[in-house]
């Protein structure tokens, strides 16, 4: 399932910065995998973690591009050709697989920009009303020259909740439009996106639940 070579990314269970690092694999074990030195995301430095730093883990199967994810720590280091990290690995039976059809949508307002490499119409600038790392749903102007199937380029601002500001510039698929007395909306499917980038929508929709759940708590 897990091979050498593969990208892992980690993130701590116990840190409220909601950083990510990116390291690959070059020795597997029996119940733990050798890792290079993890480079942070956003700061792309390598940072210190004690031995029994627990964290989140993810990687895509290269086979059919699904996301597993499995709970792991730090168990030590060790000097190989290069320095390595040791951290445990619950095997294939314990990944848990996240499928597309599971991915969390959330109602948003985020920006975006939307172009055609074929100048087909002008860019304009809208908003997303809803999110999920396989697409999203566009507001279009009421005079909008959109068809069903259109490839096009939409650049998204997402706003986290670190205060940094993530821009993904996406090929796109125009699956539907739909218009009711109010607005027309068009349903956006996400066509060329890396899975750096699908995880970016997936943090950011899980940040979003998570200020939903605590507004909701206050509220009670």
């Amino acid at each position: 399932m897990i091979t050498i070579g593969e990208t892992v990314y980690l993130e701590p269970l116990h840190s409220e910065k909601q950083d990510r690092y990116k390291c690959k694999i070059v020795e597997i074990k029996e119940n733990q995998l050798w890792v290079d030195y993890p480079i942070n995301e956003k700061t792309k430095r390598t940072e210190f973690f004690l031995e029994g730093t627990p964290f989140k883990a993810t990687f895509v199967n290269k086979k059919d591009q699904s996301v597993f994810m499995f709970k792991t720590e730090l168990q030590g280091r060790k000097m190989d050709k290069i320095p390595v990290l040791l951290i445990s690995y619950p095997g294939s039976e314990a990944l848990q697989r996240i499928q597309r059809r599971q991915y969390v949508r959330v109602d948003t307002m985020l920006d975006v920009a939307v172009s055609h490499n074929e100048q087909l119409f002008p860019p304009f600038v809208t908003v997303a009303v809803d999110i999920s790392a396989g697409g999203m749903q566009l507001v279009l102007p009421r005079r909008h020259s959109l068809l069903e199937n259109n490839i096009i380029q939409c650049l998204i601002v997402l706003p986290m909740t670190s205060g940094e500001k993530v821009y993904l510039d996406l090929e796109c698929n125009v699956l539907r439009i739909s218009a009711d007395s109010e607005k027309v909306r068009a349903s956006i499917q996400f066509k060329e996106i890396q899975e750096f980038e699908r995880q970016q929508i997936i943090r950011y929709c899980f940040e979003q639940q998570l200020l939903h759940k605590k507004k909701e708590a206050m509220n009670e």
